[in-house]
């Protein structure tokens, strides 16, 4: 249900909480959704739709009620969606919860950086990296930009709350990734208005190598945010399932823990405490020729 026309007027809501999400493919929805991430979200729950959708029907510029995808055509369930739901089942009745979702699959975080952006697409191989290509050009080649100004689009009618972040697989393990975001995050407060103890960020760490992941060195790099910027969060990817398919991306069942784990820790600071649910646990690797003192080491009948 659309609930503004691009450029509309209105009253700012105060109980109206926007947050600005970017990253790359884990922020876009990478798993397909399944039956139960498709029926009873609550309306409370919005998106703005940053690109013009064929499949559901959106136009950019317009709030949504946040059924996936939410970012574009073709995306999948992310982090964003379990993170609104969460949200707004924690939060009190009034109260709406809106993301706004910039993210491209396989971006490097220069696609966010305006004085590197242009250099970035420039060096993109048309024969092999098209794809790519096409998601900046859905971005008109700025997704920075197009995040601002839907930014101020949601400003109209209500509060930009916090910043959500989860990149790093196409940076994996670069030292200056954390100055990277800051540059990012300072250049938002500052292009919106914002103050930074009123806009904290929140950023998730990569998919575990025990979990199947293959770019969990870059974790250092993620924990390091809270020291360059003091209102950064960190939300951890522990015990996460992946998707048993490639080694950057988590299963349906990883998406919707981690984004309530992003709301647990938003909600933390608002002074509320959210129950969230936790991942089915890995099975147990027994070692050959093990011992047991009993039955209840093992867990299950032998």
């Amino acid at each position: 249900m659309a609930m503004l026309p691009l450029g509309a007027k209105a009253d700012v809501d105060p109980n109206f909480y926007i947050y600005l999400c970017f990253g790359q493919s884990n922020m876009e929805g990478n798993a397909t959704p399944e039956a139960q991430d498709k029926k009873d979200v609550d309306p409370r729950f919005q998106t703005l739709a940053c690109v013009d959708f064929k499949n559901p029907q959106r136009t950019m510029g317009e709030w949504y009620t946040a059924y996936p995808p939410i970012v574009r055509d073709g995306t999948g369930l992310g982090v964003a969606d379990y993170f609104g739901r969460t949200m707004v089942k924690n939060l009190p009745d009034d109260v709406r919860v809106g993301v706004i979702d910039v993210a491209i699959g396989g971006t490097k975080l220069e696609g966010f950086m305006q004085d590197k952006v242009g250099d970035y697409i420039a060096s993109m191989n048309p024969k092999t990296e098209d794809w790519l290509i096409g998601y900046f050009a859905a971005y008109g080649n700025d997704p920075y930009q197009r995040l601002v100004d839907m930014a101020k689009i949601g400003q109209q009618s209500g509060v930009i709350k916090g910043i959500l972040l989860h990149q790093g697989c196409s940076n994996c393990g670069d030292p200056k990734w954390p100055d990277m975001v800051k540059q990012i995050y300072d250049n938002l407060l500052a292009d919106l208005n914002l103050k930074a103890e009123d806009v904290p960020l929140f950023a998730g760490e990569l998919e575990y190598a025990n979990m199947g992941g293959g770019c969990s060195s870059h974790n250092v790099q993620v924990n390091r945010l809270p020291e360059v910027i003091p209102t950064a969060h960190v939300v951890s990817a522990e015990n996460l399932p992946g998707n048993g398919v490639d080694a950057w991306h988590f299963s349906a069942q990883g998406y919707r823990i981690f984004g309530q784990r992003y709301a647990k820790e938003v909600l933390a600071l608002m002074g509320i405490e959210a129950e969230i649910d936790e991942p089915t646990p890995p099975a147990t690797a027994f070692e050959l020729d093990q011992p047991f003192a009993s039955l209840d080491e093992i867990g299950t009948t032998p």
